[in-house]
């Protein structure tokens, strides 16, 4: 077991592993990069067990910036944040940024973040998020953070998502916003969360296919509106949803205010109680070769009410 007193540091690129998976037990927290380094640095097959919020930076076991951060790596790797830390990974530095084969449990912000929080961000190499198992992620109270927070998964840049494990988030399984554009988010198993993806400002040119969205969830897809706060700009432009089973129990695709340009086709719906498909005040949406068969009794396959 390794401890400190203060997150280790890793602004040189170094690349640490476990020769035994997860036989390297940390109880503190590792940041990645800085404000110069070569970046490349790497964590493979260790395993986090953290309870102190002081062993960690800025709430997040590994925290990953600067211009250090670039190219960084984290690998078959266990999180466990015993319902006492904020999230597993926090990269406010994308660029190159890999994640593959990650267990994460019991964290009070999100299960991990992929964000740099700049509009309109342009990747050179785009996030790959590959095989990610996320479970129990709540404020004290849950849903007080009042959906700016309590992801399972919250992705704010260009990346490749696939093959999500999300269950048990106190706001929904998967966030996108910020610079989420041109994105591949597939192979989504989502349950026991209010609402299984998210798409907010700003998500645009998305793709969201080969979901599997299970019955404890309450809306499976939501596009959030054209909120004045945002200056009256849509949050989901020119997204697909596609090739998925949404068994949701209130609507299946809820195209807020404003949505413009989405697409949602060969999606099979599942006992929803009101409709499969919500486009309220959107812009040139489409829908197109989808299951309604399924739906419960009095629900509709498109609604245009709120």
């Amino acid at each position: 077991m390794y401890d400190n007193a203060a997150p280790f540091t890793n602004a040189a690129g170094h690349h640490l592993y476990s020769a035994t998976l997860g036989g390297a037990v940390l109880t503190a927290g590792i940041v990645m990069g800085g404000n110069s380094g070569p970046g490349g640095g790497s964590v493979q097959g260790l395993a986090f067990n953290v309870s102190d919020p002081s062993k960690i930076l800025l709430n997040s076991i590994i925290h990953v910036w600067g211009s250090g951060g670039r190219g960084t790596h984290i690998m078959d790797t266990t999180f466990n944040g015993n319902n006492s830390v904020g999230q597993s990974i926090l990269a406010r530095q994308p660029e190159g940024l890999v994640v593959q084969r990650v267990r994460v449990r019991n964290f009070r912000y999100n299960g991990l973040t992929v964000d740099a929080n700049v509009q309109n961000m342009v990747m050179t190499t785009p996030v790959l998020l590959e095989d990610v198992d996320v479970a129990n992620v709540s404020f004290a109270v849950p849903k007080s953070s009042n959906g700016t927070a309590e992801a399972c998964v919250w992705i704010g840049n260009t990346a490749t998502v696939r093959r999500l494990l999300l269950r048990n988030c106190a706001w929904e399984g998967l966030w996108t916003g910020t610079a989420d554009a041109g994105s591949l988010h597939e192979d989504l198993d989502i349950d026991q969360t209010p609402i299984a993806v998210y798409i907010e400002h700003f998500t645009t040119g998305s793709t969201f296919q080969r979901m599997s969205i299970g019955t404890s969830v309450s809306t499976g897809v939501n596009c959030e509106w054209a909120d004045p706060t945002w200056g009256s700009k849509p949050a989901c432009v020119t997204n697909v949803i596609q090739d998925s089973t949404i068994r949701s129990s209130y609507v299946g695709v809820y195209m807020d205010q404003g949505t413009t340009g989405t697409t949602v086709r060969r999606v099979t719906f599942i006992g929803e109680t009101r409709a499969a498909i919500v486009d309220y005040l959107g812009v040139n949406n489409s829908y197109s070769g989808n299951d309604y068969s399924g739906l419960a009794a009095g629900a509709v396959p498109v609604s245009t009410a709120h």
